[in-house]
């Protein structure tokens, strides 16, 4: 039988210590796990950045969003301020108090016997201003507006008082479909006196007597 004789078996033996030697495996890991957690670190740097190159370019769209929403508030507030102007100006235009269909209505009643002497229509505005009411969360404000009141004052002459014609006149008026819708009610016209019959200054020979009718026409409120 042959004999081998391994000389390298010494140098082999200690290369194989060496390869296994536990100080070196671990060098190797802890270099391994400090490469990786160096690696860990870079992509949290630049998730950091690209994090923060986002937000600042989101910041600046939301100060321009943030302006435009100002500048189209603003808008929205001026425009509706405006619509309200222009609603008003509409019914006051559309609402407003028209003598003429007084004076119309009046030549459509006339009673035989009754002379209108005079005629006097009066047109008075009140203002409310606006109020602000409440404090804090609940403060709120209350729109002003304005009250027109408008009265019709008629005074004439019953030339035949005996027939008592001023009675039927005002029932007339009271009854005729216009008055009763402005003044809200029928009979809206009251007396404010009846004369006692006298000798009539243009015919002496015969008896008349002066009386005085007033209407209060429905207030008209119309605001902001």
């Amino acid at each position: 039988m042959a004999i081998r004789i391994n000389l390298l078996a010494e140098e082999q033996a200690a290369a194989e210590m060496r390869r296994k030697n536990p100080v070196k495996l671990g060098i190797w890991v802890g270099s391994f796990l400090v490469a990786l957690v160096a690696l860990w670190i870079l992509k949290i740097q630049l998730d950091i950045q690209i994090s923060s190159n986002k937000y600042k370019q989101t910041e600046l769209a939301w100060k321009h969003d943030s302006t435009n929403y100002a500048d189209v508030t603003n808008k929205m507030v001026r425009t509706s301020a405006m619509d309200r102007k222009l609603a008003a100006l509409n019914r006051l235009s559309t609402n407003r108090f028209y003598w003429g269909p007084v004076l119309n209505s009046l030549q459509l009643t006339m009673v035989d016997g009754v002379e209108v002497t005079h005629l006097t229509g009066e047109q008075k505005f009140t203002k409310v201003e606006a109020v602000i009411s409440g404090t804090g969360a609940s403060k709120k404000r209350i729109p002003g507006y304005v009250t027109e009141k408008n009265s019709l004052t008629i005074v004439g002459k019953d030339l035949n008082p005996n027939s008592q014609n001023y009675n039927k006149f005002k029932e007339i008026l009271g009854d005729y479909d216009f008055f009763v819708k402005k003044l809200g009610r029928p009979d809206g016209f009251k007396f404010d006196s009846v004369s006692t019959p006298k000798p009539d200054p243009l015919d002496p020979s015969k008896l008349s007597c002066d009386f005085s009718l007033t209407a209060q026409f429905k207030e008209e409120s119309r605001g902001e």
